[in-house]
């Protein structure tokens, strides 16, 4: 893992085109739901096309589907389902921001790819953001790390964005929010649904906190499983100039997001937890590989100030940022890693999802996360629990 050097040192939004009309909308809600987006260049086409072009040039392809999981609370057809997603959330009082909305998350916007829905709850801060994440399996001491981190960025302008678990995420946004900072949550199901339970007081805290948000890329009513927490982490990376990972085992799911947050040319930092601690195996990892020592906020925020700055520019600055790698359409795979592994092996014949993990002989965290990663290329289709080769 190599660190980057160079973040974004303009937050301001790019020029955007007129705000959207009810038409348009309805069709950026349909095309958020396509089945296979990789498979129909979806992706490819955000720069140059609107949402009801893309929707037509899809159609013109071939017969347009929502996606299974979706199908299951919605109409299989996208526009009738985008219609009833609309209503509900109009009756919920849940906004729907698109990637063709003038304020649509800059950094966000910058991703491989990003949500082209959002569903918010609540204000999303303007300036700089940092992702604070960790196990679910924290300790008094890693809490208290979490928490203080939380309140320290948020003390110095900096909003906290985390994944809505219990344990590490939970602290970060308590930390924030004791602070009268502003924070993030990114949810893994519906943006109507409290999960996990005993975060239902951290919910109602973050819908009635000004300045803060919960947002998610799943319309109203859709549960959460394996697969959409380890999509979900793309999101919190992506809103945030840098990952800050207080306390990981080897397989923790917050080296997923700080993997994301070097992909999008974003800094990476980990606290470091005792030796022979298998519980910061993954911490004591990323520092080997180039990640930022945490052994105070100070060295997140000095690390920080030298790309970026906390505070919204003023209007009408110059937009002067780095942007990160261009999308591409083009996916290849080394049959010698796991993904290219995965692909030979749904050439021959579907497979459920455990057998999968078992063939592959890899851990089931890994195994969710390239099969996400081949699901947004549009490579393979989920059916339930079942998998085929696109």
């Amino acid at each position: 893992m190599e660190r980057q050097g160079i973040l974004f040192q303009r937050i301001n939004q790019a020029i955007q085109p007129p705000p959207l009309n009810d038409e348009e909308r309805m069709h950026a809600v349909a095309v958020s739901i396509l089945s296979c987006p990789g498979g129909n260049s979806v992706w490819g086409m955000l720069d140059s096309c609107m949402p009801r072009e893309i929707y037509r040039r899809v159609s013109a392809a071939g017969q347009p589907a929502v996606q299974r999981y979706i199908a299951e609370f919605y109409p299989l057809s996208p526009l009738a389902a985008a219609r009833k997603i609309i209503d509900k959330a109009g009756r919920q009082s849940i906004r729907i921001l698109t990637w063709w909305d003038s304020d649509y998350p800059a950094l966000l916007r910058e991703i491989q790819w990003p949500p082209l829905v959002l569903y918010v709850k609540g204000s999303l801060p303007s300036g700089c953001a940092v992702a604070v994440v960790g196990t679910r399996k924290s300790d008094s001491r890693s809490s208290a790390v979490a928490r203080r981190i939380g309140g320290d960025l948020a003390a110095r302008g900096y909003a906290v964005v985390s994944g809505m678990a219990v344990g590490i995420d939970r602290e970060a946004h308590l930390g924030a929010l004791d602070n009268a900072g502003a924070t993030v949550g990114v949810l893994a199901n519906g943006i109507d649904i409290a999960y996990p339970l005993p975060n239902r007081d951290l919910y109602r805290r973050i819908e009635a906190a000004a300045g803060s948000a919960l947002i998610s890329e799943y319309p109203p009513g859709i549960y959460a499983g394996k697969w959409t927490f380890v999509r979900r982490n793309r999101i919190i990376s992506g809103l945030c100039v840098g990952t800050v990972v207080v306390k990981a085992g080897g397989r923790s799911g917050a080296l997923i997001t700080a993997r994301h947050s070097l992909e999008q040319n974003r800094e990476v930092f980990a606290c470091a937890g005792n030796s022979f601690d298998d519980e910061y195996a993954g911490c004591h990892r990323l520092i080997r590989n180039g990640a930022v020592l945490v052994s105070r906020t100070d060295d997140i925020i000095a690390e920080l100030s030298r790309f970026v700055v906390a505070r919204p520019l003023p209007a009408g600055d110059d937009d002067s940022r780095v942007r990160a790698p261009v999308r591409s359409c083009g996916f290849d795979h080394d049959p010698d890693t796991l993904p290219g592994r995965i692909l030979q092996m749904l050439s021959m014949r579907g497979y459920d999802l455990d057998a999968l993990v078992r063939a592959v002989a890899a851990s089931p965290g890994e195994v969710n996360e390239a099969v996400v990663e081949l699901e947004l290329e549009g490579r393979i289709l989920r059916n339930g629990n079942t998998l085929s080769r696109l």
